[in-house]
């Protein structure tokens, strides 16, 4: 789509260009009419590219969502690490991960420190932000004091309060730390494929 728009702006540069300095001959028309088809054809490529993401937003707005069923057993999710596992940091993908995590009857808590939220939203962030964008009561979003990153403190509350942890992250530099990282079962990995969430350990997204 940045090409297209950057040969449509080209090819007009080009046009305005020619009928300046090209002299009035049937020479100029012809410049003048090929630029033209050129643009013609720019212009409807690039309809054609936003009618499509169009459509895909609308099929994603239109698709059922099963019903939510929240339990309150809580479970810690790495925001870092889990709003990459689709490549660039993706409130979607984060979204995603959160509803199959409460349709499984999980209550999830966020963690997020200051350099990964603005990642995620490309403004300062702030918690009620956050907790809108992806949907959840801004209780549910916890931010690492500053000058800290979200690890340390997310696996400080898990430990304590005996809870699983959403991520890919195998928290190496902080092992010896907290041992628990290396139990069974103690981190839930997932990945994003195909637009569907899977949690491993769980099986395939049943909001997808």
């Amino acid at each position: 789509m940045t090409v297209l728009k950057s040969l449509c702006f080209g090819l007009v540069v080009m046009m305005i260009l020619a009928g300046v300095i090209l002299p009035e001959d049937a020479q100029k028309v012809a410049v003048i009419d090929a630029i033209g088809k050129g643009i013609f054809i720019s212009f409807g490529l690039l309809l054609i590219g936003y009618l499509i993401r169009l459509r895909g937003w609308l099929t994603n707005r239109s698709q059922p969502h099963p019903e939510v069923r929240v339990t309150g057993q809580s479970v810690i999710v790495d925001g870092a690490n889990v709003m990459t596992w689709g490549g660039s940091p993706s409130t979607q993908v984060l979204s995603k991960v959160l509803k199959e995590l409460q349709y499984r009857g999980l209550e999830p808590l966020v963690y997020f420190d200051d350099d990964a939220a603005r990642k995620l939203t490309g403004k300062r962030p702030r918690p009620a932000m956050i907790a809108g964008e992806l949907g959840l009561p801004e209780d549910q979003i916890v931010f690492a004091p500053k000058r800290m990153t979200a690890d340390e403190v997310l696996l400080e509350h898990a430990v304590s309060d005996n809870l699983r942890v959403v991520t890919n992250d195998t928290f190496g530099d902080l092992a010896q730390k907290f041992p628990k990282v290396a139990e069974t079962g103690f981190l839930i990995k997932g990945m994003w494929k195909g637009g569907n969430v899977i949690l491993l350990g769980l099986g395939r997204s049943s909001t997808a």
